[in-house]
């Protein structure tokens, strides 16, 4: 465990690689199996390295074999990135973000997004996001850990949204992207049909009330819209959300964009018009126009393939984790029953 040098990471995966590290210093190997999510491989990399650790001779491989996996968990597992924001998006979800994110990756940004915490399940991202929400994005240190220690260069969408003004200090030399629709009504339609009412549809509402990550995901969204209502006290579960708040919501969206022109510095900000391409944006970050044509992504029909798709690896996942604990309770039982004949001899 001790003298295993940690092999260079792909920078996607420095936040997942994060923690690994920090469950693995805490011999937390439960919370090290939801860093990496529940997929089969990584949990069985988990389970035997726990074994390993333990010298308990209970999994149907040679030493060496059980050695090999564990060294392949702990050789993925480095050091943090401590890179900071160029980058602060302060536009609501719905309004293009998917499509700034895919042309920030393409100008060699790391970008963080709703999407990325959802393939990553960045538990420790979403408690950090919930605990913010709830005062008011008062810890600017914690916000700034949050990316530093995850390497990412930029931020948009929900949640970040709701703490670009604290991100603003945390990170005075970034930049602020702004993005909206041109109506409201527009941005309305979308919202309240897919981000607004997804952990409501089923299978994700049985999702969000049995996995854990998903658990803390639901009170985390409770706490972002209730604060978008201005406080309101609110559930997603809630039959009336969210179309019995459409005029509270519409009313957030324009405070919203209103606020950023106000708050935000003009040269530091950047009103991305999406119609327009590459040309402002790469004027605006000091940038190259990449030869590829400019990226629109993350329509409803994406949003909601993606979202099944992390609907499978959630239950294929939980799947997989029972029937590696069925079978690691059957060898257990073996390995007892096997040790009271030898006594009993």
């Amino acid at each position: 465990n001790n003298h295993i040098l940690p092999t260079s990471p792909n920078p996607r995966h420095v936040p997942l690689l994060h923690q690994c590290y920090q469950a693995r210093r805490k011999s937390n190997y439960f919370e090290l199996a939801g860093s990496i999510g529940v997929g089969p491989v990584w949990f069985l990399f988990v389970v035997i390295s726990l074994l390993t650790r333990n010298n308990i001779k209970i999994m149907p491989f040679p030493n060496s074999i059980r050695l090999i996996f564990a060294v392949a968990l702990v050789s993925f597992i480095t050091s943090p990135s401590n890179a900071a924001l160029e980058v602060i998006g302060s536009g609501y979800g719905r309004t293009g973000t998917d499509t700034l994110r895919e042309a920030l990756n393409e100008l060699g940004y790391k970008t963080y997004h709703m999407r990325e915490i959802m393939k990553g399940q960045l538990l420790s991202d979403i408690k950090v996001w919930h605990d913010q929400i709830e005062n008011d994005c008062s810890d600017v240190e914690a916000l700034r850990d949050l990316f530093e220690r995850g390497g990412w260069t930029a931020a948009l969408d929900f949640p970040t949204v709701m703490c670009y003004e604290s991100l603003m200090i945390a990170f005075p030399q970034a930049k602020i992207i702004h993005t909206e629709r041109k109506s409201s009504e527009q941005w309305w339609n979308s919202a309240s049909n897919s981000i607004m009412i997804i952990a409501s549809l089923f299978p994700f509402n049985v999702l969000h009330a049995v996995i854990p990550f998903l658990k803390i995901r639901k009170a985390m969204l409770n706490s972002m819209w209730s604060k978008v209502l201005g406080g309101k006290n609110i559930t997603i579960s809630d039959d009336d959300f969210p179309l019995g708040y459409k005029e509270e919501f519409i009313a957030a969206y324009e405070a919203n964009n209103a606020r950023v022109r106000k708050v935000v510095p003009r040269k530091r900000l950047l009103i991305q018009d999406h119609s327009k391409g590459w040309t402002d944006l790469c004027k605006f970050l000091g940038k190259e126009v990449p030869e590829i044509p400019y990226p629109y992504s993350n329509k409803r029909r994406d949003f909601y393939r993606f979202a099944y798709k992390m609907a499978f690896k959630f239950i294929f996942g939980a799947v997989t984790a029972f029937v590696i604990c069925i079978f690691l309770m059957y060898k257990l039982l073996q390995l007892f029953t096997k040790n009271n004949k030898i006594k009993d001899l």
